[in-house]
């Protein structure tokens, strides 16, 4: 949905068009439209600043919503703002920002700030950034809330107050967008049975109940649980947001109209918490005929494993897919020799042998569910490609096939440039 500018705002232009031809008329207002303007943008300073504890400020990046909000916490002083967000826990960055008249009254963070700015700022590889807003057009200003839309991106964003530091709330929304896991959920709403569809990776909800009828919206983990981008209405019954017990894996709220709201989440089936593939694990290849010790040890980022062992100069990257709680072993550069990129690439032996560095084919690894010896077991990463093998290959400095690597043992895997069969891993 995308806002429009509040009536009030739009009176404030009209008089422009109204000159050329209504000289006699006597202005219905007694300001000006620039001043009307500007007292506006004051009031929505002071409401900004006033603020003890700051603004948790739900931030839309995408005009697609294809990977939904993003918590931030704002704290607004005379000139300043300071940010926190999500994406970086602990820090927080001071930098400034200003009330304009650009297009309607604005909100523009015009100093450069990693955190505000992140999902603007292009690269040589997103020349469109992430189609993100470092200016926002406000629409509304309330004691407690302020809605505002994206100057690019029309996204719909508000600021809500906090009641605690905006370090804290980032803190609290980063454990949970952590902790929410669910695949989907069910329970009633108004007497009506639903059943939820739930997106981590790119946050959606997805609603469904008795008479067909369907409804999707994008979320944003916030301190408490999720809240929608926009009201989402099932059968009559209007909701907003979803308060989160990680323990009980219970989603809980209130209908705009007082209703009571219990939805009982579920988590996938095989679903192993990022924390828990941490440790030393038996590696078995070649249909079983050949194992070696490796270690898993997590990333810095909290999204990916380093696996260590198969071979002395190589270590893979294991992307961890929250929304389903597996790993993924895919294609990728492991190092460089004698002028040549060295790939970990796919190969699909009993399918004739192909192989691709495409970085979309390789394998998920799938948690068995025994918790007395946890078993990974290997898959394919996509229909149509079916790895269940691994082979080293060189790409010359053109991108062209070098042919496969025969380089030193540091770089082979038990003297070899292959990984035959993959079977499991087993935790030690």
């Amino acid at each position: 949905m995308k806002i429009k500018y509040s009536f009030l705002l739009l009176l404030a232009t009209m008089p422009l068009f109204l000159t050329s031809c209504l000289h006699d008329q006597e202005d219905v207002f007694d300001e000006s439209a620039s001043t009307r303007m500007q007292t506006y943008l004051s009031n929505a300073k002071s409401t900004l600043t006033s603020a003890e504890h700051g603004w948790a400020f739900d931030y839309y990046p995408d005009r697609k919503l294809s990977m939904g909000g993003v918590a931030y916490g704002v704290q607004f002083s005379d000139t300043a703002a300071t940010v926190t967000c999500v994406l970086a826990p602990g820090k927080k960055e001071t930098s400034y920002y200003r009330m304009t008249t650009d297009d309607g009254p604005v909100l523009s963070f015009d100093t450069y700030n990693t955190l505000m700015h992140y999902f603007a700022t292009p690269s040589s590889s997103q020349y469109q950034a992430h189609d993100g807003d470092f200016e926002f057009v406000i629409d509304s200003v309330g004691s407690d809330c302020i809605k505002v839309h994206g100057k690019r991106s029309l996204n719909t964003m508000y600021l809500r107050k906090l009641d605690k530091s905006i370090e804290q709330y980032t803190t609290d929304a980063k454990a949970m967008m952590d902790n929410f896991i669910l695949s989907g959920a069910t329970g009633t709403i108004g007497g009506t049975e639903v059943t939820a569809s739930i997106d981590v990776d790119s946050q959606w909800f997805t609603f469904d109940w008795s008479d067909s009828s369907s409804v999707s919206t994008a979320y944003i983990p916030t301190d408490k649980g999720v809240r929608f981008y926009e009201p989402v209405t099932i059968a009559g019954k209007t909701i907003t947001e979803l308060a989160y017990d990680a323990k009980t894996l219970t989603l809980t709220g209130t209908t705009t109209d007082g209703t009571a709201v219990q939805l009982q989440g579920k988590l996938p089936d095989g679903y192993m918490p990022f924390a828990d593939y941490a440790g030393q694990w038996t590696f078995k290849y070649d249909q079983g005929q050949k194992s070696v010790d490796v270690t898993l040890t997590p990333s810095e980022d909290g999204q990916s494993y380093i696996l260590s062992g198969l071979a002395k100069n190589i270590n893979l990257t294991l992307n961890y897919e929250k929304s389903t709680g597996r790993l993924i072993l895919a294609s990728q550069e492991v190092g460089t020799y004698n002028g040549n990129t060295i790939m970990l690439c796919a190969w699909n032996i009993a399918g004739g042998g192909k192989l691709t560095w495409s970085t979309q084919a390789g394998v998920y690894l799938t948690w068995d569910g025994n918790t007395e010896q946890p078993t990974l077991s290997f898959s394919p990463l996509s229909e149509s490609f079916q790895t269940d093998s691994f082979i080293l290959w060189t790409l010359k400095s053109d991108g062209s096939s070098g042919g496969q690597f025969n380089g030193p043992t540091d770089y082979l895997f038990g003297g070899s440039s292959r990984l035959r069969y993959l079977v499991n891993m087993v935790k030690k």
